[in-house]
This record gives structure tokens, C-alpha cells and sequence, in this order.
């Protein structure tokens, strides 16, 4: 994770961070993959019901253009995020960094110093 900071034109401090998610969640959309038939299985299905997985775990889904990661500004009024990461902008100048901050889309920014989309 790079991480970067700089002063916008009103002077407020901003600090910048790449996002890359590791582990996303493959279901994205309704279709069935199990449709998908490359291997057919002949034996007998030993899970029931809809959700078949084995072992319960939490799984994100991120919405649709992060999952290739995204840009996180933070000021100590806002927070805001940008998608996709632009090529090289760990080496953007100060100017290009304030650019691509009133480029990204804002969000709300909670007490605890989490945010929610």
C-alpha cells in the first residue's frame, strides 16, 4: 500500500492511499455457475439446500469497479474515494494529487475514523 500526502488549495491537509482488496467475493451476480457443466459429477449430492457451502464464513462483496482497488483521500473534514487507481500516481505531482482528489467521489466519513459508501 503506497501512501502519500499533500495540501490542497484551501490548505487543508490531505493524506492519499491505494486500496487493493485480496479476496473478493466470486458471486457478483445471480447466475449460477454451477450451470457450468466441464466435469459433470455421476455420484450422489451429499449438500442440500441453496446455500451448498461447507464451512460458513463472512464474505464482502465490493460494488462493481472496486475490485481492482481504489484511491482513498482523507482530510479531517472528508473522506472521499477514487476508482480505478490511475497508473503511476504515487510519483503524481502535488498539483496532479489535488486533481485527482476533486476527481473522487465523497463519502461519508464517521466518528470512529470508519466511513461507509
Amino acid at each position: 500500500m503506497a501512501y502519500r500526502t499533500f495540501v490542497d488549495s484551501n490548505g487543508a491537509y490531505w493524506q492519499v492511499w491505494d486500496s487493493q482488496p485480496t479476496k473478493v467475493e466470486r458471486r457478483i451476480t445471480q447466475s449460477d455457475r454451477r450451470n457450468l457443466k466441464r466435469f459433470p459429477w455421476n455420484g450422489t449430492e451429499r449438500r442440500s439446500g441453496l446455500d451448498r457451502r461447507t464451512v460458513s464464513q463472512r464474505r464482502i462483496t465490493l460494488a462493481e469497479g472496486y475490485g481492482s482497488g481504489w484511491l482513498t483521500f482523507e482530510s479531517l473534514e472528508e473522506k472521499r474515494r477514487l476508482i480505478p487507481i490511475p497508473h503511476d500516481w504515487e510519483s503524481a505531482s502535488q498539483a496532479e494529487l489535488r486533481t485527482l482528489c476533486d476527481k473522487a467521489r465523497r463519502i461519508a466519513k464517521l466518528d470512529q475514523g470508519t466511513s461507509v459508501a
